[in-house]
């Protein structure tokens, strides 16, 4: 979003003068971007098959410093013309590193403009470690499921947490639902600020489809509300 973030902050500048609810202003860290031939650093993805670990591991670690520093460049633009929050989303797409890049950031944010607040929400249930060995607060992030994911983007500062079940598209819907809700309610227990669940194609019980069917919606919204407690969606 960096390279159109004066742009947008125009747009959402407007947004704001004609609107009362709080609008915000979202993106996500999305590491893949900084790998060669576009971005700076060298592609893990093609380093790890060669072999060459290390290389792949150091690449990784920069593509985070380059990442929080453009998400923070963003979160300035937005700021300055009244965002009520900015969201990381689809935090963790890319792995451990991806979720790094989010914490960190979230951390200097609300470290620099503590009047608004970060939301992150995550990619899928648990972080992949494609590099494995990178720690947040000395917690491990390679493999970490909600019920901790939470912990660390508190510690972090995040104002709200969204939160992520994959859909088992072998299963049907109460299974999958009877799933979701078993995570989330261990992780509302959990927590210590506001959890919104990400409910959308492919995950908390929503099926792999353009047209997703009323019914399933509802019934999952419904769900996640009634029987995890959520505090929003």
């Amino acid at each position: 979003a960096k390279g159109i973030a004066k742009r947008e902050a125009g747009i959402l500048k407007l947004a704001l003068d004609k609107t009362t609810i709080p609008l915000y202003y979202g993106a996500m860290p999305n590491l893949g971007f900084y790998t060669k031939p576009d971005g700076p650093v060298d592609n893990w993805a093609e380093l790890l098959p060669q072999g060459k670990i290390k290389e792949a591991l150091a690449a990784q670690e920069e593509a985070v410093e380059h990442s929080v520093n453009d998400i923070l460049f963003v979160a300035k633009q937005t700021y300055e013309v009244g965002a009520d929050a900015i969201e990381l989303d689809t935090s963790g797409a890319a792995g451990d590193a991806d979720f790094l890049a989010a914490l960190k950031a979230c951390e200097k944010i609300t470290q620099k403009y503590p009047e608004m607040p970060v939301i992150i929400g995550m990619a899928g249930e648990f972080v992949l470690g494609m590099h494995g060995k990178l720690e947040y607060d000395g917690q491990r992030l390679a493999g970490l499921y909600p019920h901790k994911q939470v912990k660390l983007a508190e510690k972090a500062g995040a104002s709200i947490f969204g939160a992520v079940v994959n859909t088992n598209c072998s299963e049907t819907f109460p299974w999958n639902i009877a799933r979701v809700c078993t995570f989330m309610k261990a992780k509302v227990e959990a927590s210590n600020i506001p959890v919104h669940a990400d409910v959308g194609m492919g995950v908390c019980g929503i099926p792999m489809c353009e047209n997703v069917p009323a019914d399933v919606v509802t019934r999952a919204d419904k769900c996640l509300i009634e029987i995890c407690r959520l505090d929003g969606l």
